[in-house]
């Protein structure tokens, strides 16, 4: 064996396999048993994502996957059965990944059980794929080219398996694994290596595959590479785990990237490759990360791109926290897996014999077992448990992730202020965003995301759909918070952040927690006059200190994840500077009251918009004031015990049995007066960070301007420099070319586009996106344009009509300021020519991209840019384009 164990680690695995791990075996094989009586199916085509595929059109669940049917779907929700070509190849993308598995299971077991039988499965698998792998096509793909999928991280995946099964049964059948090497390892790492997603939790993933076939195939380099190269093992280990051991994308990111980690520290010891010691200690600490900001319920906080409500009560994290173990005897997994392993719910079926590698699909909670976790088990946990000792969850800080968890009645009541990181693409913008849980009740709640094909992902990407502030109607930029001050004291405790939610736009936020509600206070500030929204999610009843409730339009920024867009039935009230209002709310018996009071004039705003995915719309409140500072002041009660709250230079807050509690700010601390005389200072105060969190740009900002002139037009041509690629390269692709000409009049600047190839796959006014939430015109021929005058973006998308010289002009969400535009197309020998007028002042930048699709495709293969592509890759961009790409125009003469 090359890449998990040695020869001898592997003859003791089996000997522990047929002992005290024997039931974990045996049922892994009882899983097997179907295939032995059926002919292995192989899919002729390849996987395909659409908006239909696979998810029931009623209620958004995901399909059941069934990996002996093939063509019938059913919803495990509402039991409806789906048929047709998008559920079948969606269906596919399961399959691939769970036949690879089942190909490690049966390579393994022939070892445990000396059983030919699981050998000569393990062996039907490897044969079958090496057949077959090259007459998949790399096209038509997402994320990345692939062959056998439609991103490039599933491939690595499955292409990991197909490593670690050839790898178990490489001495039984030397010449098959020959084979497979040649037909799928070789050609398979070739085209993940094509596509490095840098930071990104799929290029882990992509490493592990390119360390795994590297190995196979005795390449020292390729080895070095995966483990240190620039976007290797190393780097995740350094960068991606923050100094907290919690990866940056969160804590759904976090469980599948630390997966991926895993398969890549494990190899990388056997191949005897250094790791720095302290990268390790911090991927130790990763394994029982996810339980420090886990819900009463077991559930993980649904944060960024995360699904909804993720309960940690399942096999594969069961196991993780295993092999956890087996590295380090830690008192966290021990409290951890002692959850996990209580039988204080029914065990139900956990979904592992459906399991599709290490890609998951979430299963309901369940009670666990050691017999319900696998291979990796085998491998590596410990042959006996030691006794697992329990501990009730403590408040926690993340300070690298940036959440402080409140914990308070025994861990039932759940506060968080989630403040720091960013999240990467997987982030939303909801710095300061609040979370407020109550046993099983969500009073304040983030719903993460649902399919990230349906439309809907734009507004669980927007600030709106999280209690977290924006300013102007538009969601935050991507900022990192700063934590100013945190400490715990007892049953008191507080934290205090704050976030550059806009350009010019500061905002503190600072909740203290106590054992019977919480105080919730915001502060902005900015140079200018704003306004600013917190969205609430929860449907409040004001019950004293508002006006009567009337119908308004609520009106915010047009931008896509903005998100005013989905909101409906919008009711307004209001409430002056000053003036203290008190409201409840109710989810079945539990009750929620609140009071605020605002130092300006405010709005309350009740809305419908979408709750949790799948779940159907909800109401919920935004609280919009404007002006260039202010101070909204709130305080929730769960518990029923709080009496009445009087907002002055202090907050005092009077209880049921009238004891009061006084509060009061500090410029580093927070004083609480309690009864008897008794004070509490919270200070923890932390030092300001020295510089402003960095913000990636892009090294193709600050181009040199285009100098337009009103005499003769000035002539740029886009090539191999300017191409934005999907599969193809820009030389396999046919050279794509386009030649740009700009001329300035007194009245209109004019852009004319010459494309001297093309086979014209115009979207027709009629057509759809069966595939995602993109516009339909993006997969077709046709120009992107994007200019800035001033503040002012405008952007549309053109398309000709093949019927006539006519172009259809759609303005962009985001690049929405009116300016006038006028377009017309002619068709040539070979390709088209496009001629744009842009009446009034010239714009002071622009940027222009030239799409094209061959036909033959279903989306398009690449992107001609303007300000230039540098390496870059079309897949997901959408008609979205980043204003500071646009490049500075000047007009001479």
């Amino acid at each position: 064996m090359k890449l998990l164990l040695n020869d001898a680690s592997f003859a003791r695995r089996i000997a522990i396999a047929n002992g005290s791990l024997r039931p974990l075996a045996e049922s892994l094989a009882a899983e097997l048993d179907p295939l032995f009586h059926r002919e292995i199916y192989f899919p002729a085509e390849k996987a395909l994502l659409s908006r239909a595929g696979g998810r029931c059109a009623d209620d958004g669940e995901l399909l059941a996957f069934d990996p002996f049917s093939p063509h019938e779907h059913r919803c495990p929700r509402c039991g409806r059965v789906y048929t047709g070509e998008l559920h079948d190849r969606f269906w596919i993308y399961w399959y691939q990944l769970w036949l690879a598995e089942r190909a490690v299971h049966a390579a393994l077991l022939s070892s445990i059980f000396d059983d030919q039988r699981f050998a000569g499965l393990a062996q039907s698998i490897l044969h079958g794929y090496a057949e077959r792998y090259l007459s998949y096509l790399n096209v038509d793909n997402v994320l990345g080219p692939t062959r056998l999928f439609f991103s490039t991280y599933l491939e690595s995946i499955w292409l990991l398996q197909i490593c670690v099964a050839a790898d178990l049964i490489s001495a039984r059948e030397p010449r098959l694994v020959e084979t497979v090497r040649d037909r799928i390892v070789e050609p398979s790492r070739m085209l993940i290596a094509e596509y490095d997603e840098g930071a990104s939790n799929r290029q882990v993933w992509n490493d592990a595959a390119l360390l795994a076939a590297a190995r196979l195939l005795g390449d020292d380099g390729g080895v070095d590479s995966a483990v240190h190269g620039s976007s290797g093992l190393s780097y995740h280990l350094r960068n991606g785990l923050l100094v907290d051991g919690s990866w940056y994308e969160g804590e759904n990111y976090h469980l599948f990237a630390h997966r991926g980690l895993w398969y890549g520290v494990a190899m990388a010891e056997r191949a005897g490759v250094a790791l720095d010691t302290s990268d390790i200690d911090r991927f130790q600490l990763g394994f029982s990360t996810p339980f420090l900001t886990a819900l009463p319920d077991l559930t993980l906080p649904s944060r960024r791109d995360s699904q909804y409500a993720i309960s940690l009560r399942q096999w594969r994290i069961a196991e993780h926290c295993e092999l956890g173990l087996a590295r380090c005897d830690d008192q966290a997994l021990h409290a951890a897996l002692s959850r996990l392993y209580a039988a204080d719910i029914p065990h139900r079926d956990t979904g592992r014999a459906t399991s599709s590698a290490d890609v998951e699909r979430n299963s309901p909670p369940s009670a666990l077992t050691r017999s319900d976790l696998s291979w990796r088990a085998l491998l590596f946990a410990r042959a006996e448990l030691p006794e697992l000792a329990g501990a009730e969850p403590a408040s926690a800080l993340l300070e690298g992730q940036g959440i402080a968890v409140s914990r308070r009645d025994s861990a039932r009541v759940y506060i968080a202020l989630d403040y720091g990181h960013s999240g990467g693409g997987h982030g939303h913008p909801d710095r300061l965003n609040l979370l407020l849980v109550d046993g099983e009740t969500r009073w304040l709640d983030d719903f993460g995301t649902g399919s990230y094909t349906d439309r809907s992902l734009h507004w669980y990407r927007s600030t709106l759909a999280h209690n977290a502030p924006l300013v102007d109607g538009r969601s935050q930029r991507s900022t990192d918070g700063v934590l100013i001050a945190y400490e715990e004291r007892g049953d008191f405790g507080w934290v205090r952040a704050s976030a550059g939610v806009a350009g010019d736009v500061d905002v503190t936020r600072t909740i203290v927690s106590t054992p019977y509600y919480l105080i919730d206070v915001l502060d902005w500030r900015a140079r200018r006059q704003i306004t600013f929204d917190l969205p609430l999610h929860v449907d409040l009843e004001i019950v004293r200190g508002a006006s009567e409730l009337f119908a308004e339009r609520l009106r915010g920024g047009d931008g896509t994840e903005d998100g005013f867009g989905f909101v409906r039935n919008t009711l307004v009230q209001h409430v002056g500077a000053g003036e203290p209002i008190a409201a409840t709310a109710k989810q079945g018996q539990a009750v929620l009251r609140a009071w605020a009071e605002c130092s300006a004039d405010c709005q309350w705003w009740r809305a419908m918009a979408p709750g949790p995915p799948g779940r159907g719309d909800r109401a919920f409140r935004l609280l919009r004031a404007k002006g260039a500072a202010g101070r909204h002041r709130l305080v929730w009660d769960w518990s029923g015990r709080v009496g009445g709250v009087a907002f002055g230079d202090a907050i005092r807050v009077r209880l049921a049995d009238g004891s009061v509690h006084e509060h009061r700010p500090a410029s580093d601390a927070w004083l609480i007066e309690l009864p008897r005389a008794t004070e509490i200072e919270l200070r923890g105060t932390r030092k300001k960070p020295t510089t402003s969190p960095e913000t990636a740009r892009s090294s193709l900002r600050n181009a040199s301007p285009i100098v337009v002139s009103t005499r003769n037009a000035t002539q740029i041509e886009l090539g191999r420099e300017h191409y934005r690629r999907s599969e193809e390269s820009w030389e396999d692709a046919g050279g794509p070319s386009a030649v740009v000409q700009l001329r300035r009049t007194a009245a209109k600047t004019e852009i004319s586009i010459r494309v001297p190839g093309s086979d014209r796959t115009f979207a027709t006014p009629d057509a759809t996106n069966p595939y995602d939430n993109e516009a339909p015109e993006i997969n077709g021929d046709g120009v992107q344009l994007y200019l800035r005058s001033g503040e002012s973006l405008s952007g549309w998308i053109l398309v000709p009509d093949n019927g006539s010289s006519s172009v259809r002009v759609r303005q962009l969400d985001g690049w929405r300021a009116t300016r006038a535009i006028e377009a017309n197309w002619s068709p040539t020998a070979t390709g088209y020519e496009m001629h744009i007028a842009i009446p009034g002042p010239a714009p002071e930048a622009l940027d222009l991209i030239v799409n094209e699709k061959p036909t033959g495709r279903e989306r398009r293969r690449g992107q001609l840019v303007l300000s230039g592509a540098g390496g870059e890759f079309a897949y997901l961009r959408g008609d979205r384009h980043d204003k500071d790409r646009l490049i500075p125009m000047r007009t001479d003469g």
